[in-house]
């Protein structure tokens, strides 16, 4: 059975879906797709058998409402670890990989947002077995889920060859970050893309060499995505496959998708 630590990212400040949303309370901490909000929903997803107790990464502003949640569900983590209200994804990711080496754990992380809906937990579970396979080699494993819209919102992953046989691990020849129309229309139309669903396995060292190879220093300041700090320099990038409906609920299309489902 595989093992791996999530690392669950619960600080940003969720305005892109104003006014649902607010800094104050953003709205992964809200309950507006069922009884629980989507960072709870979020701990549940990684409560498999295959997970050890999370860190939970946020803001000093954030810290409070965090608790609640956890305590709102009777649920258990490793730790909260906080950062900067303008640290980034990439710092939140080296935070979690040096308290991992701090203590000598090997096993992968899964970084995952707190802000997102996904339909099928077996389908998940599935992808991270995957993830957590081709992270052991090394790489920095990416989530890419169908495109079922022409999307100007989410970057376009290049599925290219398949890694090993043995799981669906495929190299990321090219990443298109947030293109326009036009582009979006034609990477469409000229081979595999998937959408980046914004996750990453890695594990802690070869993670903490990508970072560090590629921005020296980083500090507890810079606010870069995990796509922008890790993938897209990375030459031990690739993608697998996150078989079931998705969606980002930082955006209103991703929230009228997710209730849509849920009321179907």
């Amino acid at each position: 059975m595989i093992t791996l630590r999530p690392v669950v990212l619960a600080g940003t400040d969720g305005l892109r879906a104003h006014p649902l949303s607010t800094a104050e309370c953003p709205q992964k901490f809200l309950s507006f797709l069922g009884m629980d909000s989507s960072f709870q929903d979020t701990l549940e997803r990684v409560s498999d058998p295959e997970f050890l107790l999370p860190l939970i990464v946020t803001t000093p502003a954030l810290k409070d409402i965090v608790q609640d949640q956890c305590d709102d569900i009777a649920y258990e983590y490793e730790e909260i670890l906080l950062l900067d209200e303008t640290a980034g994804e990439a710092m939140a990711a080296l935070v979690a990989a040096e308290w991992a080496m701090a203590r000598k754990e090997t096993y992968p992380l899964l970084v995952i947002p707190s802000d997102h809906f996904v339909a099928d937990q077996g389908a998940f579970m599935r992808a991270v077995t995957d993830a957590c396979l081709t992270a052991e080699k090394g790489y920095m494993v990416s989530f890419g889920v169908v495109a079922d819209r022409l999307s100007s919102e989410h970057s376009y992953l290049e599925v290219g060859a398949r890694l090993d046989t043995r799981y669906s691990g495929h190299h990321v020849p090219s990443i298109h970050q947030r293109p326009s129309r036009e582009l979006v229309e034609q990477t469409l139309q000229h081979g595999p893309y998937v959408w980046n669903a914004g996750l990453l396995c890695a594990c802690p060292d070869p993670l903490i060499a990508e970072l560090k190879r590629q921005h020296g220093a980083l500090s507890g300041r810079v606010n870069l995505s995990l796509e922008e700090g890790v993938l897209v320099k990375s030459e031990k990038r690739c993608v697998v496959s996150l078989l079931t409906t998705w969606a980002d609920l930082t955006t209103w299309p991703g929230i009228w998708k997710a209730l849509t489902l849920i009321e179907t």
